[in-house]
């Protein structure tokens, strides 16, 4: 399965300003110099084809992410605010208070003995029910423990112990260009699940800024990923589609009923409004909060690996594309209406994606960088821009890093991580 390419270099001339330089003839050719051509038509129409409503929500994504970057070049802490913080606390709180207050409603017409408020009473209970706080639930036996990668863990302790924070009791990996950590279970135990594609296109330094990062929020004050507060956004959402004021797709009966049903949306309207005004609420707390404390967990990041691992790291972030392009030729490439693909296949793509990011040269990194700056591109709205991130880490004094790994522990790693990892390649090339 060749999915490796060999890079032809060319000449180019810039037809604009007249640069020339040599360009390797797998990419759209475009002007180092003066960025011509970088933009293409094609991007540009799709960002004019834009409805306002969407393009006005990217431009204040930005203006909000720049804002705050700009801030946190001059402050001496990057940890979220107190107030924004007890904002946070306090939604969460109104959110569980009002499905408390509508239980204990409930319970009280059920205990009444009048029998008309039993039906009140059921009503309550199933609207309890669905908006009920939810909780992730205890990792299960695909997850990684202490025991099953006793070398992986050791540097998770070594990080923790440098960043204050709790070492991850379970790890998993998934298909994802991506990695995240979380808190699951009633015991609020922490978690860390790493993405293959994005774990195996990193190096070691990388890999240490990574996990910093991972651990970093799990003390980085954001506590929008609380328990509380994550739990009441769950159930707020479950709110607006209880009080989704619309007939559509309904079919509206006649007499008295299809009064009713059509009465009832202009009586659901004034709580849709409230539950919509408490979403947007959540989103100004996501750019008090999280957005903040995700620029935290790269300072953290720079603080157990170095500044220059923490730039490297972002930088391989701009890479999603073409890892995204290379699982698609392998997926196409392997024949699974033949047979299953097999372990062997998946280390077999890993390897051929490794090899294809060396072949990446340098000034598609910085194309990559530049477009992600044109798009303003957030994985969501609570992670900021990748040229923010690069642009604070540059702007904050430089770190040497506080943890170290050797080339040969990161082997060790490797070698009993390499059945989880190839699990996970197994997985996307089965996916269609």
């Amino acid at each position: 399965m060749a999915l490796t390419e060999t890079p032809r270099t060319v000449e180019y001339t810039c037809q604009q300003c007249g640069w020339t330089g040599e360009f390797d003839a797998r990419f759209a050719p475009w002007c180092m110099a003066q960025d011509h051509y970088l933009i293409t038509k094609d991007e540009q129409q799709k960002s004019a084809t834009l409805k306002k409503r969407e393009r006005r929500r990217q431009d204040t994504a930005r203006r909000r992410g720049e804002a705050l970057q700009e801030r946190l070049l001059q402050a001496d802490d990057l940890r979220p605010g107190g107030a924004a913080r007890l904002a946070a606390v306090s939604f969460g709180l109104a959110i569980h208070t009002l499905t408390l207050l509508i239980f204990i409603g409930a319970v009280a017409a059920l205990l009444s003995g009048l029998w008309p408020l039993y039906i009140v009473a059921l009503l309550g209970f199933g609207i309890a029910w669905v908006v009920r706080p939810r909780f992730g639930k205890r990792p299960g036996s695909g997850w990684i423990k202490r025991g099953k990668a006793p070398k992986l863990f050791a540097i998770l302790d070594r990080i923790g112990e440098a960043t204050g924070a709790p070492t991850p009791k379970y790890v998993s990996f998934d298909g994802r260009f991506n990695a995240g950590t979380a808190r699951r279970g009633v015991r609020n135990e922490p978690v860390l699940t790493l993405g293959a594609p994005l774990w195996q296109v990193l190096a070691g330094d990388e890999r240490l800024a990574l996990l910093g990062h991972e651990l970093g929020h799990q003390v980085n004050g954001d506590t929008t990923q609380s328990v509380l507060v994550a739990s009441a956004h769950r159930s707020l959402g479950e709110w607006r589609v209880l009080f989704y004021p619309s007939t559509h797709g309904r079919r509206v009966s006649r007499g008295t009923a299809g009064f009713g049903q059509l009465l009832l949306p202009v009586v659901l309207f004034p709580f849709y409004l409230l539950m919509t005004g408490l979403q947007r609420f959540y989103g100004w707390l996501q750019v008090h909060v999280s957005l903040r404390a995700e620029f935290l967990a790269d300072d953290i990041a720079a603080q157990t690996a170095s500044t220059n691992a923490a730039l490297a790291l972002v930088r391989k972030l701009d890479t999603r594309s073409s890892v995204e392009v290379y699982m698609a030729r392998a997926r196409t490439a392997h024949p699974t209406f033949r047979k299953a693909p097999s372990l062997e296949d998946a280390m077999e793509m890993w390897i051929g994606l490794e090899d294809y990011i060396q072949t990446i040269p340098e000034h598609e990194y910085i194309r990559a960088a530049r477009i992600s700056e044109y798009r303003g591109t957030q994985i969501d709205s609570s992670h900021p821009a990748d040229y923010l991130r690069a642009r604070l880490l540059k702007g904050r004094p430089p770190r040497g890093g506080t943890v170290t790994v050797t080339e040969d522990e990161w082997l060790s790693v490797d070698l009993e991580l390499a059945s989880y990892v190839a699990e996970a390649g197994r997985a996307i090339l089965l996916r269609r």
